[in-house]
């Protein structure tokens, strides 16, 4: 009994880090230092949460008799994980493929630990009260933003814009600047989270979590003295989530609001009435998703676009860029997490922006794991959600068994575990301004640290309330409303995710599946569902114990410990850049890819930093130029379907060929002319990579490639100049993507070879 609590503590605390520290998606860039040290803390909490669950298993198999409560989740999860198995063979970058799928199997794991750790009803009031909590805590961010944090960081950005720049990479007068500008100065909120969309995904969560909640307490009210007071309490802690959710100013959260409000309302009212015709309600809904994606995929196809604002005209570039590239990886999909290395090919021309995700779940699940990664995870999803809808046994849930602590006992301890975890461990996450002023740091420790506590600690006690002391009785139908409210915020979650990539973001993947675990435990035991029960001979306790510590070894030695010795190495490389010690940071980043050897990214970094390291020595050591390319062609033996690497080893190519003997000057052109070929054929829709190509030929005497390529990239930076005049016909001044300078002379050098006298070449 006390290592469930301990297992649910663990399950909880990560649940809390994860809400309160913006963790990237997996499939983010690998690339930036910031989304490297993004990967191993999100494998960090994901290898917690999984080996909870095989420690239960292990320990409850061992102990004597494994009561175990299915959770309706196996079948999808089981189809899920032979799709991800299948998508690591097809993955070109497998470590992105390998963390992105132990980031998306973790939560559904912790929703099956819970499921078997909910055994009483306080149990389950206890999870809610910290979702709900939670996202009283977001609330107090989201508001920390919009009056303060905000306007602080324009001040920051219009006094020194490079401070906010360099560590996202992004450089002066681009049109990523341009983008980041956009954003900045919309003045939206996100918590802590990525986007505001993901903040408005969080939101629904936490206030489904305060609803259940609020309807247990609006149940007591009448037996308590003190239950209207606490009634109140819940009901502030509701609204003021509620009024984060619309700050964010999300419109796909607001319209999965919506739809989860009608939901509820309509299955309140003729939920038994409606019952018996489930599967005819069941078809009728699934023909109506078809005929729906059927009539967007029509509309999109003869206008260009969706109808609505700029992001919906986005939307459509990506969804049928995800179309296309589901087409030509139809079986297995482009590997987890490998969309991002994937879309360029694809990218429309005019189109703004790469992205790392199709802003649609079941597109992205499609194209990263194939059609059978997205039947897994629609069945772990609505096997659940089918069985809320099934006849249930009447009669009472047993009553808590005498050897479980009172409510009021273990609430108690988490209020107090919980906030000590995130006191102890979010400042490690966190950039705390180091080198500001006494005032400077004593803000940022009182707004970051200790305030998301403080305001955990007084929601969570909002929000628990009298709920200890009693016994558990029979209140099927209270117990039916909660499950309503956690069924339809699912379903709200899922609609909004049809336009956004947030069900992926580990915060609120985790928060999400909890709350299928408290909907599943809650509608076990108002069903009667017996659990399974199984004693093991001592042959069978034994073999279990052999294949958990060998799933053990494998996990630590292919995919915890590389990419822990290879970020560490990685950061330890930066600061050695940072501090001027660039031959050591070379030395670090080389071990880095030894110690790592599914991963390109260190190797990747390592290039640039040789491209750079010539630059700053004035071209006066050509062998950096050798080791450049060396570095970049080993990354892309690793991954061979990003273009970045492609294009970073053309530069060096170029170069070396600048410096270079004169018979040796062919030679590296060529190199640099099929380098440069092999990007564009990972990304078509780049000017830039077209006008580089262009130069190369020119180079080589190919007039007539070079007029191709210049025409091309003239062609793709007027489209995306149609689109940007067409997206934000307010500027008068058009943000160049490909360059002002570089357009111009496209366009001269392409008139020019385009003469008559040059015909002939």
């Amino acid at each position: 009994m006390y290592l469930e609590y301990i297992l649910l503590a663990l399950c909880l605390c990560s649940l809390a880090l994860r809400a309160t520290f913006a963790e990237s998606p997996a499939m983010q860039s690998s690339t930036l230092a910031s989304n490297i040290d993004d990967s191993i803390y999100s494998l960090s909490v994901s290898t917690v949460l999984i080996f909870s669950f095989l420690l239960w298993l292990v320990w409850s198999l061992c102990s004597g008799r494994l009561s175990y409560r299915p959770a309706g989740t196996e079948i999808g999860l089981a189809i899920l994980g032979l799709a991800a198995v299948a998508g690591v063979f097809a993955a070109a970058d497998k470590r992105l493929a390998l963390t992105s799928i132990t980031t998306l199997l973790a939560p559904p794991l912790m929703a099956l630990l819970l499921v078997q750790i909910l055994d009483s009803q306080s149990k389950v009031k206890l999870v809610l009260a910290v979702i709900a909590a939670l996202g009283a805590v977001s609330a107090y961010q989201c508001a920390e933003q919009f009056f303060f944090s905000n306007k602080m960081t324009i001040e920051q950005y219009e006094q020194d814009p490079q401070s906010l720049l360099d560590p996202m990479g992004i450089e002066p007068g681009s049109f990523q600047q341009f983008m980041f500008e956009h954003r900045l100065y919309s003045g939206g909120v996100r918590g802590f989270f990525t986007t505001r969309n993901s903040a408005g995904s969080f939101a629904l969560c936490a206030f489904a979590a305060a609803v259940a909640l609020f309807i247990e307490k609006l149940r007591d009210r009448r037996s308590d003295s003190a239950g209207r007071r606490y009634l109140l309490g819940c009901g502030l802690v509701a609204a003021v989530i509620l009024l984060s959710l619309l700050m964010t100013r999300s419109k796909g959260a607001i319209a999965g609001l919506l739809l989860a409000i009608a939901t509820s309302v309509v299955l309140l009212l003729f939920g038994n009435r409606l019952r018996p015709y489930r599967k005819i309600i069941l078809a009728a809904c699934t023909l109506l998703v078809i005929a729906g994606g059927w009539a967007i995929a029509r509309y999109g196809l003869s206008h260009g676009r969706l109808p609505g604002g700029n992001s919906m005209l986005v939307r459509w570039q990506y969804w049928r860029a995800a179309a296309k590239m589901y087409a030509d990886h139809p079986i297995a999909g482009v590997g987890p997490g490998n969309f991002t290395h994937y879309y360029p090919r694809y990218k429309p021309a005019a189109a703004l922006e790469s992205v790392a995700d199709p802003h649609n779940f079941p597109l992205s699940l499609m194209t990263q794991y194939g059609p059978l990664g997205l039947v897994g995870f629609l069945a772990m999803i609505l096997i659940p959600l089918w069985r809320t809808t099934s006849p249930g046994a009447e009669g009472s849930a047993a009553p808590r068994g005498s050897g479980q602590p009172a409510f009021r006992t273990f609430a108690t301890a988490f209020v107090i575990v919980i906030p000590i975890a995130m006191l102890l461990v979010r400042p490690f996450l966190m950039d705390a301004a180091p080198g500001e002023s006494l005032e400077v740091m004593m803000y940022v420790i009182v707004t970051m640290y200790i305030a998301p506590a403080a305001v955990f600690v007084v929601g969570f006690v909002l929000l628990a309330g009298p709920l200890g002391g009693r016994a558990e009785t029979a209140r099927k139908k209270q117990n039916t409303h909660v499950v309503i409210a956690l069924s339809c915020a699912v379903l709200a979650v899922a609609l909004h995710n049809l336009t956004d990539f947030a069900i992926f973001e580990p915060g609120i993947s985790t928060a999400l599946w909890a709350i299928m675990a408290c909907l599943i435990a809650t509608n076990a035991r108002s069903s009667q569902r017996a659990p399974l029960v199984l004693k093991a001979a001592p042959a069978v306790k034994l073999s279990v114990v052999v294949m958990a510590l060998a799933t053990t070894c494998i996990y630590v030695s292919y995919v915890l410990a590389p990419t822990a010795a290879s970020t560490a190495k990685i950061g330890h490389a930066n600061q050695a850049v940072s501090a001027g010690r660039i031959d050591n940071a070379h030395r670090l980043l080389q071990k880095a890819g030894e110690d790592d050897t599914l991963s390109a990214a260190a190797l990747s970094l390592d290039g640039r930093l040789y491209l750079h390291h010539f630059q700053l020595t004035q071209g006066a050591n050509p062998d950096l130029l050798l080791r450049a390319a060396e570095s970049l062609r080993t990354a892309i033996s690793r991954n061979d379907a990003a273009f970045k690497d492609f294009e970073r080893l053309t530069d060096a190519y170029c170069t070396l060929a600048e410096v270079g003997r004169d018979h040796e000057k062919t030679d590296w052109l060529n190199k640099a002319f099929d380098a440069g070929s092999r990007a564009i054929e990972r990304y078509p829709g780049c000017g830039r990579l077209h006008s580089k190509l262009a130069q190369v030929a020119e180079q080589l005497g190919e007039s007539r490639t070079a007029i191709e390529h210049y025409k091309k990239a003239i062609e793709i930076e007027d489209e995306y100049r149609g689109q940007f005049r067409l997206m934000y016909p307010e500027r008068e001044k058009i943000v160049s993507r490909l360059g002002e300078d570089a357009y111009q002379l496209a366009i001269k050098r392409m008139r020019e070879l385009s003469e008559p006298s040059q015909e002939l070449r």
